[in-house]
């Protein structure tokens, strides 16, 4: 059973071919024989053109210049039918053609004639009828069949016209000598328009189509030899040729199956012809990629599955660090509306907040083959600086040509955030206990030595030269009290008083206060106020405290005067609003930006400060759930921006 089966191809190969050849030989055949017939045919209706043109014309003749002759030679009652009937001598004439045509037939059929040899027969009477019924008709023509013989038949009929009325009308008026010929029993009584009779011609063609049979049958059996010649030819010649390339390419698929031919599976490779062993190891291998299509269709979902619910950005580059694919994590980390969006941007250089950052990254990526746990700056799609934790591997196709890399993004900002805020806040608590208990312990000190001073200052004249070391005293012990003031101060952060505030009017306030300072300074402010801004809940006191450190530290950082702009804006959908302090000063050394908001942290020097306002602002801002950041352009100035919720939730 196995071997008939795969046998099968073979046998359907071969008794298909047999079938074409055998449909073809017989279309062949049929087309040469419809095609000699109508030969045939044509050539018949050539002869019969001949022969009715032959009767025609003798009729023609008689009518017009015979018969017209002999009524003037002849009385009026004379009448004969040598000279003058048509259908008389064109019988004759027709006669004497046949003897040298023997198969040619004529007869001037008619259902009423005068002579006998005339009269119709079956199938004349009913072409005489068709003609009387179809006077548009001139004649017909075709293939009757009739005592087992097969006859090309055409009929011309021949209507009464006006001059054959004097012998085929009326009898009583019909030339005597042909009453005596014919008599008046047929012949009369016929009008104008009326079908007379209809010039019959018969030309046997049965031999004739016996002889196309027989040509077409002789084609038919050539054609056949010849195309199983030309397809044994063929398959000789594909055995020879296409065979042999058929039996590497089933060693071919022996090795792609990764078995044994002696095993159970592949022993259809060793029974049935090459295309059965093809088709057989076709619908092997056919398998095997079946089944490793749904396994990667099945890891593509579950790879998918994880990509789309991870809760980290994951991005997936080409190798020219264009996106390729991201996660609805990494959408949501950089605020992208969709796909499209992600894919339109040009490279992932745009992502970061320094080009310099991306460039390290994605060297350090292509030489090492992978990065882990490097964080750097990113931004997102408003502008806003993120801090972010990056993993990478690099993509090698199976030449290890190098063609993209695939990363993982963690958002830390809000973590960093927070371990910055506790370790200011702790470092904070711990100094402020400490500065707490100092400024108690020098404090009564101090004021000892100030009033005891005061006495000594008293008793002494204003013109002798201790009064001068006197006031000395006095100035250093005034300066070291306004640090502990200060100190105390830093220790005794109060709980804010939050209430409905119009932030515009917290600066002007402020600006009103050191505004003849700021003029004094040739210091210039501009205001860059949004039209937008709500009224936000705050402790306006503090925040005017913090506004005034902010505006101090900017007076101070313009020696030369400048220009002190303060701008406000609306983020995060109208939720919260910046206040941006910038000065054109002389700016912050980056090696300062990250310990500017330190307790006791100054770039003054110890004249111009205590180091305890910026302190003192960062604590009032996080009280508040804000957020203040810097920027700074060394040489250029720098720009306080502090972040506060409209409804005095953390930002």
């Amino acid at each position: 059973m196995a071997m008939m089966k795969k046998k099968t191809v073979q046998f359907k190969f071969r008794f298909g071919s047999a079938a074409i050849l055998l449909i073809f030989s017989i279309v062949v055949s049929l087309v040469a024989y419809l095609y000699l017939k109508a030969m045939v045919t044509r050539d018949v209706y050539k002869e019969t053109e001949i022969f009715i043109s032959t009767a025609d014309a003798t009729r023609t003749y008689v009518k017009d210049i015979l018969r017209p002759k002999m009524v003037d030679i002849l009385p009026r009652d004379g009448f004969i039918p040598h000279a003058m009937s048509t259908s008389f001598i064109g019988r004759e004439v027709m006669q004497r053609v046949r003897e040298r045509f023997p198969e040619f037939n004529y007869k001037r059929a008619s259902v009423n004639p005068m002579n006998p040899l005339n009269q119709a027969d079956g199938f004349e009477k009913k072409m005489l009828k068709w003609f009387q019924e179809h006077p548009e008709a001139d004649e017909w023509h075709g293939v009757i069949k009739t005592n087992d013989r097969s006859y090309y038949t055409r009929l011309r009929a021949i209507y009464a016209e006006a001059e054959c009325l004097r012998c085929h009308g009326d009898p009583a008026v019909a030339p005597i000598d042909l009453i005596k010929i014919y008599g008046t029993k047929g012949g009369f009584h016929y009008s104008i328009g009326d079908v007379v009779a209809a010039d019959t011609i018969y030309i046997p063609v049965d031999i004739s189509f016996v002889r196309v049979r027989e040509a077409a049958f002789s084609i038919f059996i050539i054609a056949v030899v010849s195309l199983v010649s030309l397809l044994g030819l063929f398959y000789l010649l594909f055995n020879r040729t296409v065979v042999s390339e058929l039996k590497d390419l089933l060693a071919t698929f022996r090795s792609i199956s990764g078995k044994d031919d002696s095993q159970d599976e592949i022993l259809f490779l060793e029974v049935g012809d090459e295309v059965a062993q093809l088709k057989e190891a076709f619908e092997h291998v056919a398998g095997d990629l079946k089944r490793a299509h749904d396994g990667l269709k099945t890891s593509e979902a579950k790879y998918r599955h994880i990509f789309e619910t991870s809760q980290d950005a994951i991005i997936i580059l080409d190798c020219k660090t264009r996106i390729k694919d991201i996660n609805l994590a990494g959408l949501k980390l950089f605020g992208l509306m969709g796909r499209e969006e992600a894919l339109s941007i040009e490279t992932a250089y745009q992502l970061f907040w320094d080009v310099r950052d991306a460039r390290h990254f994605f060297n350090t990526v292509e030489k090492e083959g992978y990065v882990n746990g490097l964080e750097r700056p990113m931004v997102d799609r408003t502008g806003k600086k993120l801090m972010v934790m990056l993993s990478a591997t690099v993509r090698r196709d199976d030449n290890d040509q190098f063609t993209g890399i695939d990363v993982i993004l963690r958002d830390v900002t809000d973590k960093r955030r927070m371990e910055k805020y506790l370790s200011q806040t702790e470092k904070l608590a711990a100094i402020g206990q400490l500065a707490s208990g100092v400024a108690h312990e020098i404090n009564n000190p101090l004021g000892v030595i100030k009033c005891y001073s005061n006495l000594i200052a008293k008793e002494l004249s204003e013109k002798t030269q201790m009064i001068d070391d006197i006031r000395i005293i006095r100035k250093h012990t005034e300066q070291c009290q306004s640090v502990v003031d200060a100190l105390l101060n830093f220790s005794r952060i109060s709980e804010p008083k939050r209430i409905p505030t119009d932030i515009h009017t917290c600066i002007d306030d402020v600006l009103a206060v050191i505004l003849p300072q700021l003029d004094k300074d040739r210091i210039f402010v501009d205001k860059d106020y949004s039209d937008d801004i709500p009224e936000i809940t705050v402790d306006p006191q503090k925040i005017k405290q913090v506004l005034m450190n902010l505006f101090m530290n900017a007076r101070q950082a313009m020696v030369s005067g400048g220009t002190l702009t303060v701008r406000t804006r609306l983020h995060d959908h109208g939720n919260t609003v910046s206040v941006a302090v910038a000065d054109t000063g002389a700016g912050i050394a980056e090696k300062h930006i990250g310990r500017i908001f330190e307790p006791f942290f100054t770039t003054k020097g110890s004249q111009k400060g205590t180091g305890l306002g910026l302190s003192v602002s960062y604590g009032i801002i996080k009280q508040h759930g804000g957020e203040i950041e810097v920027t700074s352009d060394l040489g250029k100035g720098s720009t306080f921006t502090v972040f506060l919720s409209i409804t005095g939730e953390s930002t």
